[in-house]
């Protein structure tokens, strides 16, 4: 079944992805000058270990990805490592709005709610779904309007 909705982004834009993997890059390059010109008690197994610690880490920036997938009966939330898929039938309420304000205003307030946020570091917007089981979800977007649009309970019982 082809999604109605597909999104995917990197976790770390793009700039501050290449801005960290330098400074890793650089780090790592001072560890040498220091151990060749200044310090030579510095162990060679010791760079060795930053020097592999450190690409896989510049490589994480770049390979950290969310992605939100809705399909005509689901909806599919993928964050780095973690992977949720909610059926339509659970999705109770959707809210959208800025991600600060939907999550500290909330009108929402159950106790012994599991909250989880899959966000993207410099966006603001998100929507917010309640979800059966105690259950709730904030997801940052490009367009969380067209989502919620999408999620909307209106909308699916006419379908």
């Amino acid at each position: 079944m082809d999604p109605v909705y597909q999104e995917s982004r990197m976790v770390l834009p793009k700039n501050l992805a290449i801005l960290l993997a330098a400074v890793l890059a650089a780090t790592w390059l001072f560890m040498i000058v220091n151990k060749l010109v200044f310090y030579d008690g510095m162990p060679v197994l010791a760079i060795i270990l930053f020097g592999a610690a450190f690409a896989v880490l510049g490589a994480m920036c770049f390979l950290m990805k969310s992605s939100i997938t809705v399909y005509e009966d689901r909806v599919v939330l993928k964050h780095i490592l973690h992977s949720h898929e909610i059926p339509m039938e659970q999705i109770i309420d959707t809210k959208v709005g800025d991600l600060d304000v939907i999550k500290n205003y909330s009108d929402w307030t159950l106790k012994g709610v599991k909250y989880r946020t899959f966000a993207v570091i410099g966006e603001d917007r998100g929507i917010g779904l309640k979800v059966t089981g105690k259950r709730v979800f904030y997801l940052s977007s490009q367009d969380p309007e067209g989502i919620a649009a999408l999620l909307s309970k209106d909308d699916r019982k006419g379908a």
